[in-house]
């Protein structure tokens, strides 16, 4: 079997959703894992699907025949690797432009993967002001010692709250 990973975007609609796993269903995919979002307006996502060599063209073909949708779609490649140390990361602070770019900077400059990153701002409770968290998912390199990470990432503002835990799968 084959895995591919599929990227879409386009206009949000009710229905898209079902359209999607219908079509990857009635071309012999199995939709294994997906993260879908609205994000002003527009529908974007990223599904990785099972399915046989076979059936590529056909899947591939179909998918592209869905109105008002840009989909791009990718062989999984092959890990040989051992599996990584998998971290979450919590980032909180007060809300501002360049915090994403600092913390992934660090984490680039420490060698660290970014697997998955949620981002959110709510309203700080009796304050008013709005309040930014990442929640990142890390694959960190075996020899760094997480109290290294989170000592960079504090330097990096006054205001940011960092925590580090083994990541648990949901």
């Amino acid at each position: 079997m084959k895995h591919l990973i599929i990227t879409i975007i386009g206009k949000d609609r009710s229905g898209l959703v079902e359209l999607l796993s219908d079509t990857i269903f009635q071309n012999n995919g199995n939709w294994l894992s997906s993260s879908l979002s609205k994000l002003a307006g527009q529908f974007a996502g990223i599904l990785q699907v099972e399915v046989a060599p076979e059936d590529m063209p056909q899947l591939s073909a179909a998918l592209a025949k869905i109105d008002e949708l840009q989909i791009h779609i990718v062989e999984e490649a092959k890990k040989t690797a051992p599996l990584p140390e998998l971290h979450q990361l919590t980032v909180t602070g007060n809300d501002r432009p360049g915090i994403v770019k600092e913390v992934t900077t660090l984490l680039s400059q420490l060698n660290i993967n970014i697997n998955k990153l949620k981002t959110e701002t709510q309203s700080a409770p009796n304050w008013g002001y709005p309040i930014f968290i990442a929640t990142f998912q890390l694959e960190t390199p075996a020899n760094i010692d997480l109290d290294i990470i989170q000592d960079e990432l504090e330097k990096l503002a006054d205001d940011l709250t960092v925590d580090i835990e083994d990541y648990v799968p949901a």
